[in-house]
């Protein structure tokens, strides 16, 4: 694992407490001196990881308590995502004191120099006062923790309750004033606006997804000046916002606003699209090709004048190239190229996605997560990356009328069934490795990852009707079922899911190639259709009970629970043919 740490980019000594990364060596170096650990997670565009830094990790006092007392660990939430999921604690940073098994003492997130040397010292006098009675609470935990884990999920059907208990919550937290969902903090919630979109037949449904998209643009949430989504704000009304901007947040806020302005023919927020992709063109590229996933908080930059700002310094972005950040951003430009009819897009998403299969497959047939400039990559053993690279390919597909992605994206999902299929339903986040130390020793099946494996299984079997795929997202749903209440708003992938598992999206078959298919798939793709999917079909085939057979020219077939229609040769014919298979 890299041994280089990433620091506030201002003055700061947090440099000289005596780090180790995330690995065996430390715990046992842990274990050996029979030392607490210190585990801090941190990320390069947190503002509150930078004040960590510069104020608590630059107390010279505290500098030296954490050298003589403790084993220090400093992970990369963005590296390293699975270590972050098992101990974050709210947000970044966060600070963990552990055993050196790694089970967890005490947690918080930013803390003062001063508050934070009591806690430290109350860990250290309770692991060196009372080891017997923290044993048996540390011993307690792992016990429960092992039963939890062990239980294996009783395997049954998938229902729409599990997503009515999600849909009923989306419905009751709607902020009736502001739009969005909750009180404050405000975060921004582009996969429930799908899940809106969708099901926009159903009552207020497009109306609540259209006060949300209305109610951030009306607040701070999005920088006028320079363009681009910040990652949440701190009150209900969408105002002070967490000035950080993440590539990932502002792919699924594309995607929820070109959805918007194509089912509901708002210029405006178009206009936000096509501005927030110029922003991410020039303020996020990287020499590959590709994107940096984000750019730092700045409080300062953003208070500022806009006359006073030339004399500060802008933003710092991350240059390190992270794939599953990547893939989201190039669905959601191919998404977006699909609905608005911007080639550029297609093409740039297309010629993107070729490069990162290039420079990040791992020899397992899987992705590789991160590469720092001028590094080799790192971590072929994570789910989402490899997830994300498959929805990628399967939107690019379905703009350029390819069917090779396709064929990737099937060739992904085989290796992921492979390396992450749990025997009793569900998919892990990641293989094991050398580095299960910790609660890594404890594998885990993430709820929202599965969500969209389920979303990506039955993409799959719709475009290539392979029934095997149906039948995994099946069981993988049926997993989900009995927690996904608990999720509330965060539980609309799962809730789409089942709405697409139950109420397949109608369905595009484009046979054959040329301009004529070419004018065939921009046309069903230009249609103003919430849940539709337009498939290449080449060569023809039998998908599921269908047979689409290749004729003379391109034909397209429209397919929906009214079955399928006839073969359409002219694109003015297919608005139609979508309504009567309906």
């Amino acid at each position: 694992m890299p041994q280089q740490f990433r620091f506030s980019p201002r003055p700061n000594r947090a440099h000289e407490i005596q780090w180790q990364p995330w690995s065996k060596e430390a715990f046992a170096n842990a274990t050996a001196a029979d030392r607490p650990i210190l585990l801090c997670l941190t990320a390069v565009w947190c503002h509150w990881c930078h004040q960590m830094d510069e104020n608590t990790y630059s107390d010279s006092a505290l500098i030296e308590l954490i050298n003589q007392h403790f084993v220090p660990i400093r992970v990369d939430a963005d590296q390293y995502p699975h270590v972050q999921d098992r101990y974050i604690a709210g947000g970044w940073p966060t600070n963990a004191f552990l055993t050196p098994t790694g089970e967890v003492l005490w947690s918080g997130t930013y803390i003062e120099a001063e508050q934070f040397a009591a806690v430290a010292d109350g860990v250290r006098n309770a692991w060196t006062e009372r080891r017997a009675e923290l044993g048996v609470e540390i011993e307690r935990r792992r016990k429960a923790l092992e039963a939890a884990r062990g239980r294996g999920s009783v395997a049954g059907m998938v229902r729409r309750e599990a997503a009515d208990d999600v849909w009923a919550s989306l419905l009751e937290s709607f902020d009736a004033r502001n739009g969005g969902f909750g009180d404050a903090p405000k975060y921004p919630t582009p996969e429930a606006l799908e899940l809106l979109f969708v099901r926009s037949d159903e009552g207020d449904a497009a109306r609540i997804a259209m006060q949300t998209l209305d109610g951030m643009l009306a607040g701070e949430l999005w920088d006028a000046n320079h363009g681009g989504f910040f990652r949440y704000a701190l009150t209900q009304e969408w105002t002070q916002p967490q000035t950080e901007k993440l590539l990932s947040i502002n792919a699924g806020l594309l995607r929820a606003y070109v959805l918007g302005a194509h089912l509901h023919n708002r210029a405006d927020w178009r206009a936000i699209a096509e501005r927030l992709v110029t922003t991410v063109e020039q303020t996020l590229p990287l020499q590959s090709g590709l994107w940096a996933s984000s750019q730092a908080a700045a409080p300062e930059f953003y208070a500022a004048l806009p006359e006073k700002r030339g004399g500060l310094d802008a933003p710092g972005v991350d240059g390190v190239l992270y794939t599953s950040v990547n893939a989201q951003w190039i669905r959601a430009l191919a998404d977006a190229g699909a609905r608005l009819q911007r080639s550029d897009w297609i093409e740039r998403a297309e010629s993107a996605l070729a490069q990162l299969l290039s420079e990040m497959a791992a020899p397992n047939d899987l992705m590789y997560h991160f590469r720092e400039p001028g590094g080799d990559p790192q971590l072929p053993y994570l789910l989402l990356d490899t997830l994300e690279a498959a929805r990628a390919c399967i939107s690019v597909s379905q703009a350029t009328g390819k069917s090779e992605n396709l064929l990737r994206a099937r060739a992904f999902v085989s290796a992921i069934e492979k390396s992450f299929w749990a025997d009793e339903s569900g998919f892990y986040d990641r293989t094991r490795t050398t580095h299960d130390v910790g609660v890594l020793r404890y594998r885990d099946r993430p709820f929202d990852v599965n969500a969209d494996m389920a979303r990506l299984l039955i993409d799959l079997s719709l475009a290539l009707g392979e029934r095997s795929y149906r039948a995994l997202a099946e069981r993988t749903l049926a997993f989900l079922s009995p927690s996904a209440g608990r999720y509330g708003v965060g539980g609309a992938p799962f809730a789409t899911a089942v709405h697409e598992f139950f109420d397949p999206p109608l369905q595009v078959f484009v046979v054959g190639t040329g301009p004529d298919a070419d004018a065939l798939r921009k046309t069903a793709l230009a249609l103003p259709i919430a849940h539709r999917r337009v498939w290449p079909l080449p060569k023809g085939g039998r998908i599921g009970t269908q047979t689409f057979a290749v004729r003379d020219t391109a034909v397209a077939y429209a397919t929906g629970p009214h079955g399928a229609s006839p073969p359409i040769s002219d694109p003015a014919g297919l608005a139609d043919a979508m309504t009567h298979v309906a």
